[in-house]
C-alpha cells in the first residue's frame, strides 16, 4: 500500500495515501471563533471551504515551529485538511512491515514502521476523532 511519510516536531509519521486527494503548501487560515482548539481554522481551496485541523494538537504531540503543507483528506465524501510541517515522501509499504500492529485497538496509531534510518508512526485517519 502507499502511505505518505511526513514529520511534525521532529517525529515521523505515515498515513495511507488512499485517504490523501492532494498535499499543498500552507496558505492563509481563517480563524473560527469558538472552535475546538484542534481546529485550526479554514482555508478557501479553489473555491471550496476546507476545515484544516492542527494534527499534533488532535493526537497531543508537541507542535512544529513551522508548518510547510495541508493534507487534504477525502475521507467517506467528508474533505478536510491536515496542518503538518512536512511531507517527506511518498513510500510503498507493506502489511508485514508494520511493526505492533493491534496492540492498542482504541488508539489512532495502528503500529510503527522502520523507514530507512527512521521509525514512523502509522496513523489510521477512521479512528482520529475530528
Amino acid at each position: 500500500m502507499q502511505m505518505i511519510l511526513f514529520k511534525m516536531n521532529q517525529q515521523h509519521y505515515l498515513i495511507s495515501a488512499d485517504t490523501v486527494e492532494e498535499v499543498v503548501d500552507t496558505i492563509a487560515i481563517t480563524q473560527v471563533p469558538l472552535a475546538p482548539k484542534w481546529v485550526e481554522g479554514l482555508i478557501n481551496l479553489r473555491g471550496t471551504v476546507i476545515t484544516v485541523v492542527n494534527l499534533a494538537t488532535l493526537i497531543g504531540v508537541a507542535e512544529s515551529a513551522t508548518n510547510k503543507n495541508i493534507l487534504v483528506l477525502n475521507h467517506e465524501g467528508n474533505r478536510k485538511g491536515l496542518l503538518i510541517e512536512e511531507v517527506m515522501e511518498v513510500l510503498d509499504i507493506e502489511d508485514q512491515d508494520v511493526q505492533l500492529a493491534g496492540i492498542n485497538s482504541d488508539s489512532h496509531f495502528v503500529g510503527v514502521v522502520a523507514v530507512e534510518d527512521v521509525i514512523a508512526d502509522v496513523i489510521d485517519v477512521a479512528k482520529l476523532s475530528f
